[in-house]
């Protein structure tokens, strides 16, 4: 595990603010991002070591921001040290960079996406199975996300449709509290859910992005699939039967079975 001293980075251009902390690119070594966390997060540095270690492993292929080490000043954990996202997952949007998030995708285009290019119906479908894959690696090593929402899943077509998460430091390894513990965010949360994330409210939130992905819609639930058959026409049947069973808590279909109703596309 690689832990450093606040006092030893160089930040070169503050990048981001969100509501854990502040994201700056560093000059030195380059590639490297740092998020600061606001004074008085609470921060479990062991849980932040566990997923270090565990991003190290046989998960280190997955396409996500991997926290890569432990930021401290006076003893204590105040940040961590991450990869920068890479240059396909983003984009020129009015005069400025922007990450392509997944609100592009689940929102009528804007005039001032007028220069972006969006996935046709098929992109869409091997978005939404890039999605699934990254779920279904995350919870083969025992990870569980959490947090879900249009601001930290990313993708691209470029070089094909692909995918990417970010703010990992909200996963948190099956049965272990996370690191930093994520707000839910609005509209991407489980209605039957208890409060703390597990595989099943996992399973539910992968439900959420493969038909919000799939139908271009930023609100529609696994059981606005059950109730309306317009949302159903628009579905091939297995993925209609796919949103029943993740409409049900305790019975939601893992990774694969979408991946299955998806066609492996």
């Amino acid at each position: 595990m690689t832990d450093v001293a606040l006092a030893d980075l160089t930040a070169s251009t503050r990048v981001a603010d969100g509501g854990q902390g502040t994201v700056f690119r560093l000059a030195d070594p380059p590639g490297m991002m740092l998020k600061l966390y606001h004074p008085g997060l609470a921060v479990l540095s062991e849980e932040l070591g566990r997923l270090i270690e565990t991003g190290r492993g046989e998960l280190r292929a997955v396409p996500v921001a991997w926290p890569s080490g432990r930021v401290f000043d006076g003893g204590r954990c105040v940040g961590l040290l991450m990869p920068e996202v890479p240059a396909r997952f983003a984009t020129s949007l009015a005069g400025r960079r922007r990450l392509l998030e997944l609100q592009f995708l689940l929102y009528p285009r804007r005039a001032m996406w007028a220069d972006l290019a969006l996935p046709d119906a098929a992109q869409r479908r091997r978005i939404a199975a890039a999605y699934v894959e990254l779920f279904q690696a995350l919870h083969s090593g025992e990870v569980v996300v959490g947090d879900v929402s249009m601001r930290n899943l990313l993708w691209t077509l470029v070089g094909g449709p692909s995918v990417f998460a970010i703010d990992c430091d909200g996963f948190r390894l099956a049965g272990r509290p996370p690191a930093v513990r994520p707000a839910g965010t609005a509209g991407w949360v489980d209605p039957a859910g208890p409060s703390e994330a597990t595989v099943d409210t996992d399973r539910y939130k992968l439900a959420l992005v493969t038909l919000r992905v799939l139908l271009g819609d930023h609100a529609v639930t696994p059981e606005d699939v059950c109730q309306k058959e317009s949302l159903r026409r628009r579905l091939d049947p297995d993925l209609v039967a796919l949103a029943r069973y993740a409409a049900l808590p305790g019975r939601r279909p893992p990774p694969e079975c979408w991946l299955g109703g998806l066609g492996n596309a």
